[in-house]
């Protein structure tokens, strides 16, 4: 089953990281290992990328009194708030909320982070030109459909229910209710962050489905088969879809 159905209902905040991110490609699809629960917090390992080289960007120490928890109730809250406002697609208003909407969204991804990871060895074999093409695009597509994908989300409500910090990384878990065609559902996630003057998200776990897994897979699987660019070429086919 493809991974974009098996997440096409969740809060703002999750909907981000997992189905608007999995978005489908000319082509090809990412698709989603099995799904396994997981209810047990997991204390932070060291970033792996699979790759030499170093992060995305240098990672800094976290005062004393950050919270990646505090921040992502903060940033959940915002989106909610955000959500509740309704205007025409053709008014001002609408275009500001769409506006306020990226503005969100980039306080609290790492868009680098998550391409260069994604990519994992191949990102090495990049120039700094295809880097930020490659970025560019896939925050793009990942914001666009973002918007498209949150319209009509049914009510829900997010437990944030557990921090651990490890140095400059952690991990967040959170619970998930909401209700999918009149069903309840539960989710448990796990969000993973890095902390580069603020905490990022960079990964999220589904009841232990990596949605960075999914990624690195896919691409990696285009790339080898074929090319970088013929991965970037897909990626600005479905940009243009989702104009």
């Amino acid at each position: 089953m493809p991974f974009v159905s098996l997440v096409r209902r969740c809060h703002p905040l999750a909907c981000f990281v997992a189905a608007t991110l999995a978005f489908t490609l000319p082509g090809g699809e990412i698709s989603a290992a099995k799904s396994k629960k997981s209810t047990t917090a997991t204390t932070p390992k060291p970033a792996e990328i699979d790759s030499p080289a170093a992060a995305a960007s240098a990672l800094s120490k976290p005062p004393a009194e950050s919270s990646p928890m505090a921040d992502l109730k903060k940033s959940n809250a915002a989106l909610k708030k955000l959500f509740a406002k309704s205007a025409p697609t053709w008014s001002p208003e609408h275009d500001a909320k769409r506006a306020e909407m990226h503005k969100i969204v980039r306080s609290f991804l790492d868009f680098e982070e998550l391409a260069h990871r994604a990519l994992a060895r191949h990102w090495d074999s990049l120039n700094d030109k295809q880097r930020t093409e490659f970025v560019g695009v896939l925050r793009e597509l990942i914001e666009r459909n973002y918007i498209k994908q949150v319209h009509g989300q049914p009510n829900y409500e997010l437990r944030f229910t557990k921090e651990a910090i490890m140095g400059s990384e952690a991990t967040v878990s959170a619970t998930l209710e909401t209700s999918n065609e009149g069903k309840k559902v539960t989710v448990e996630m796990e969000y993973k962050l890095l902390y580069k003057d603020r905490w990022l998200v960079y990964d999220v776990i589904t009841d232990e489905q990596g949605m960075l897994e999914n990624y690195r897979a896919e691409f990696n699987k285009i790339i080898t088969k074929e090319s970088f660019d013929a991965l970037l070429k897909r990626m600005k086919k479905r940009l243009e879809k989702t104009e």
